[in-house]
């Protein structure tokens, strides 16, 4: 069995998911041998509060900009992005490991997230058009009675 046809037999949110298990079990198992247990411990306690104290005033920001969007009548659409990729990044703060905390702490800089941001606009909306080009390509489903 090789890699690809593991892959081909999960969806991408298990992917994910075993993604999301595996890397933290292998970084703290990597941290405990090289640093011991204390050491493991203290860094994941340290990760996880520097991630919620980044995160808390930007979570604020767009939490209060969501609100006056709504008020307004708009849709809020980068004020739910960028509050989904930041909640994405304090959770990956939290989890244990040094990948992790990396990745958390790339996404709560306003430059990368932007970018993340961008690239999620752009996937939601190449899969609208391609939902839209499949809908109107495809006849009408007839049900006789």
């Amino acid at each position: 069995m090789n890699f690809s046809s593991l892959k081909q037999n999960f969806s991408p949110f298990c992917q994910w998911i075993l993604f999301l298990v595996l890397l933290p079990v292998l970084e703290l198992f990597v941290l405990h041998l090289l640093f011991g247990i204390f050491f493991t411990l203290l860094s994941m306690g340290i990760s996880g509060l520097i991630g919620l104290l980044l995160a808390y005033p930007k979570g604020k920001f767009y939490w209060a900009e969501l609100n006056q969007q709504l008020d307004r009548g708009e849709i809020p659409t980068l004020p739910v992005l960028h509050s989904i990729v930041i909640l994405l990044a304090v959770f990956l703060m939290i989890l244990p490991g040094v990948l992790t905390s990396l990745i958390g702490l790339f996404l709560l800089f306003p430059l990368t997230r932007a970018f993340v941001v961008s690239y999620l606009l752009l996937q939601f909306e190449a899969q609208r058009l391609h939902a839209k080009k499949n809908k109107t390509s495809s006849p009408p489903e007839v049900i006789d009675v």
